[in-house]
């Protein structure tokens, strides 16, 4: 069994890795960039709502 028979019998999408190496370098380096600002500020969202759950007073707790 070849790897692209492996990965495609685990369920990869095969089409979607064309889709990206069709984009151009700069095109999938947007794209890279764009999604990493989205996990950082997802990050950011989470620690501000995770500090926001706190309770104020630590003795009750």
């Amino acid at each position: 069994m070849t790897a692209l028979e492996e990965a495609e019998r685990a369920g990869i999408d095969l089409s979607l890795i064309d889709v990206s190496l069709a984009y151009s370098y700069e095109k999938r380096a947007e794209q890279h960039q764009a999604a990493l600002e989205l996990a950082l500020e997802l990050e950011r969202v989470g620690r501000k709502l995770r500090g926001a759950a706190q309770p104020t007073d630590r003795t009750a707790v």
